[in-house]
């Protein structure tokens, strides 16, 4: 009876449903959250921060499969376990690239205060050998070796194609590659190539004096090789955007942050500044630009001898090599004339050749190295980025730099700090939190006193044997401080897990401003 009753309220339900319309309705979502809405908040976040501001370089071969795989693993782990590292990296990336763009615009503004004519050459090759014609009967011998280090010179106005940001990331990243016949003392077989990367110093050279070589150095070819897009751009903002303002809406309501919470903010703020200094780094270019012309060939020759030092041979051999009654053949000298040749096409002055010493163009990492290599040369380049040791034995840190070592970390760690009083499993593990909060905040300033003492013992260790215990100990400090560093980060990420299981009731209480931006969770 009182199930015949229930079925026959039910369709009288239905079709009064049906002969109404529904009422607006608007439900407001949950005051509450959960354990597994607060972890997937903060892993969502940290892996669109990551993922989006992640710019690698761009490796000398393409690589495929597990290799590219690999690749891009450890880069996320540096960002993950060490982002204040990679901001470090990034932002040397940027100096860099903004001091390669002001010495092209420097240069490229003193061009343009000269007026246009034909380049000047210093090694005027055509004019002797027609002197030579005149007083020598020997011309077979003469016009096979000019022909071998000479081209006709046309007049000609050089245009400067315009060298931005992107240009300069672009170089920086290894971006520009010779890949050319490898010379026959080098070479296996007849027609192996030998694959070189062009610093940026040789991109600059190269855009300033063989134009025609580097015409596809424009920023849309540059553009078009990034997978960067402004959906990746947006989708960061808006993500970190909401993040922030949850985490501000709760401090402004008196609700606690998870630790989990604190440590995405200090990764969020990290990538977002490494997404600052990378903004116009190109994004996850899987090949570099091949230079394979003959003019590439001629060019690669050159610089590889200026690289080596090789500058005497060019002067020496540009003054002799008219004298000369049998046509080279050894491979050096091939090489030397493949240099010489350039050198006339640039119209370089002696004085030029002497201030290009001691600069670096070409990358001499091997042809093809294995993932390995290619891992060992990211970590050296990241680290190499924060390391003061050698330089401040040199004397060559400056105010900027040693601001660096010291502010980052302190800024990275401070952020910790809105943990200092939150709720722990134990007491023990809320003196851990602290112990390592204060080492990631002080590590910097540690590590840069201890640098100026090392320094200064360094001068005098050989006057007393007890300065020589201090030097030693001073050896022990340096590689306590960055194991140190290291645990605290390690640690404080560990903590920040185990604590979402202990968290005290205000922590699941949702802040009243937080749902009012769209955001992945």
């Amino acid at each position: 009876m009182d199930e015949a009753l229930r079925v026959d309220f039910r369709n009288q339900s239905l079709l009064s449903r049906a002969n109404t319309t529904p009422p607006f309705v608007w439900v407001p979502s949950s005051t509450n959250r959960g354990t597994y809405q607060i972890f997937s908040l903060c892993a969502s976040t940290t892996v669109i921060c990551i993922w989006s501001a992640v710019h690698r370089d761009i490796p000398p071969r393409r690589l495929t499969g597990l290799r590219s795989t690999a690749l891009q693993a450890l880069w996320v782990l540096l960002a993950f376990f060490l982002p204040e590292f990679l901001f470090l990296y990034a932002l040397k990336q940027f100096l860099d690239a903004r001091r390669l763009v002001r010495k092209y615009s420097k240069h490229h503004n003193t061009l343009s205060a000269i007026p246009s004519r034909k380049p000047r050459h210093w090694f005027s090759f055509r004019e002797r050998h027609i002197e030579k014609e005149n007083n020598s009967t020997q011309l077979g011998d003469l016009e096979d070796i000019e022909g071998l280090i000479s081209h006709d010179i046309k007049t000609y106005e050089v245009t400067h194609p315009s060298f931005e940001l992107i240009h300069a990331f672009y170089a920086t990243m290894g971006g520009y590659v010779f890949d050319v016949v490898a010379p026959a003392d080098e070479a296996d077989s007849k027609d192996e190539r030998i694959r070189t990367t062009i610093k940026p110093a040789g991109v600059h050279f190269l855009m300033e004096h063989d134009p025609n070589l580097t015409s596809d150095f424009s920023p849309s070819s540059i553009t078009a090789r990034s997978k960067s897009n402004g959906l990746n751009k947006a989708l960061l903002i808006v993500q970190l955007s909401w993040f922030c303002m949850s985490c501000v809406s709760r401090l402004a309501e008196h609700l606690p942050l998870t630790l989990l919470e604190v440590v995405t903010a200090a990764h969020g703020l990290c990538t977002l500044a490494m997404y600052a200094a990378w903004w116009h780094k190109p994004l996850n270019v899987k090949e570099p630009t091949l230079l394979t012309c003959e003019c590439a060939r001629e060019a690669f020759a050159f610089l590889r001898m200026v690289d080596r030092g090789d500058i005497s041979p060019l002067i020496q051999e540009s003054s002799s090599v008219l004298s000369v009654d049998h046509e080279p053949k050894s491979n050096s000298q091939t090489e030397l004339a493949l240099a010489l040749r350039a050198m006339v096409r640039y119209g370089l002055s002696y004085a030029k050749l002497q201030s290009m010493k001691g600069q670096e163009y070409l990358d001499a990492a091997p042809t093809n190295p294995s993932i390995l290599k290619i891992m060992s040369d990211l970590l050296d380049r990241i680290l190499e980025s924060s390391d003061l040791t050698g330089k401040v034995a040199e004397s060559e840190v400056g105010n900027f730099e040693f601001l660096e070592i010291v502010c980052l970390p302190a800024v990275y760690g401070s952020v910790h700090l809105f943990g200092w009083n939150a709720r722990f499993p134990t007491s023990v593990e809320r003196i851990l939190w602290r112990i390592a909060t204060v080492i990631i905040c002080s590590c910097g300033a540690v590590l840069s006193a201890f640098l100026s003492v090392f320094v200064v013992s360094s001068r005098v260790s050989e006057r007393a044997r007890s300065t020589k215990v201090i030097f030693i100990s001073l050896q022990a400090i340096f590689i306590c401080i960055p194991i140190s560093y290291l645990l605290s980060t390690l640690y404080l990420l560990i903590e920040s897990v185990r604590q979402l299981f202990y968290l005290s009731p205000d922590a699941f209480v949702v802040a009243s401003w937080s749902g009012y931006l769209p955001h992945f969770s």
